[in-house]
């Protein structure tokens, strides 16, 4: 069940290049919404842009956007966007940098707020959305032409990235401001959002999921509670399915606390609950870096396979329902691939 990274190049973004040329296609006037202006750390004369447009009912963020050195660099996916448009938001940008110095708009409606509960793209800081959207991306590649469940979704960004290479996702929480947010912003017609307590998984059928995604679950939930949700994950997956999931290292920097976090895990109790919960199944572990404040987006957050406790902001695993032979092969697996990419995707 496992899929290779080299069969699609999945981009830490919600939509794609195609969706946003159409978007501008269909609406020839829109406003901007929302806006926000962030200083790189390391270079104060280097900024990263997010918008939130905005055509009658229909809402669309653009992200990743930098100005550096008198200039405009716009990521791949948003090069669709065609020049005029593009030269307009410019100007809008570099008016609320004059106007404002380093700000960001009111913002259009209270439940897009960032309260660090939920990552919402372009109001949370764009260090923590980079974080959380490389690991969606990390699993996006592992998701190819699959069903997909999408569990603890949030504001359901994540849902859409895995749908750009899934066949179909699931995204289900407990909010129901959540839901109501994620259907607004991030439905397309492969994507579902649907209450549901992910510690139960409530109305989603028994082995109807070739592949189950929890990142940013397994610390939001009480010690007591997390046997319960490894129990739903294995009831919904299939045969030979496959589980990718995430938590936050305990042995975390001082003062670095999240107050919604209620399990954080070292690298050994995090491994040893997943051979606990699936002593069949071939398990891979993988640790993310922090942000470093360079905005050379390549290099920050980056994804990598690790056998033993680090200092790794947070830890992901790949469960792979598999046979013997298959748990064999696997547990043979090197860091890098036969032609020579991280597991995030990224050349050596």
């Amino acid at each position: 069940m496992h899929r290779g990274t080299q069969d699609m190049a999945a981009e830490p973004y919600p939509y794609t290049g195609q969706e946003i040329a159409a978007f501008f296609r269909r609406h020839a006037s829109f406003s901007v919404g929302y806006l926000k202006v962030e200083r790189s750390l390391e270079d104060f004369g280097h900024y990263l842009c997010e918008l939130l447009v905005q055509a009658g009912p229909e809402r669309l963020f653009l992200q990743g956007i930098q100005f550096f050195g008198n200039r405009f660099r716009w990521p791949a996916h948003l090069e669709t966007i065609p020049a005029q448009t593009r030269l307009l938001l410019e100007r809008q940008i570099i008016e609320h940098l004059i106007r404002n110095r380093v700000t960001e708009s009111p913002l259009p409606e209270p439940a897009l707020a960032y309260t660090g509960e939920r990552i919402v793209p372009a109001t949370a800081p764009f260090h923590a959305y980079w974080a959380h959207a490389r690991r969606y991306a990390f699993a996006a590649r592992r998701v190819r032409d699959l069903r997909v469940l999408d569990a603890g979704c949030g504001s359901g960004y994540g849902t859409r990235i895995l749908a750009q290479a899934a066949s179909y996702c699931l995204g289900v929480d407990a909010s129901p401001e959540a839901i109501t947010l994620a259907s607004s912003l991030f439905a397309r017609p492969n994507v579902e959002f649907r209450m549901s307590d992910v510690c139960s998984l409530e109305g989603v059928e028994n082995q109807s999921f070739d592949a189950v995604v929890a990142l940013e679950v397994l610390e939001h939930l009480p010690g007591h509670r997390i046997g319960s949700f490894l129990e739903a994950v294995r009831r919904v997956l299939r045969e030979k399915g496959t589980f990718v999931v995430s938590v936050a290292n305990r042995n975390h920097p001082p003062g670095e606390v999240n107050p919604y976090h209620l399990s954080e895990m070292t690298f050994e109790e995090f491994r040893s609950l997943l051979e606990g919960s699936f002593p069949a199944a071939a398990i891979q572990t993988f640790g993310q870096g922090v942000w470093e404040g360079s905005y050379r987006l390549e290099r920050e957050c980056r994804i990598v396979p690790v056998r033993s406790g680090t200092d790794h902001a947070v830890y992901l695993a790949l469960v792979e329902l598999a046979g013997p032979a298959r748990a064999e092969t696997l547990s043979r697996g090197t860091d890098l691939d036969s032609k020579g990419t991280r597991e995030d995707g990224h050349g050596r």
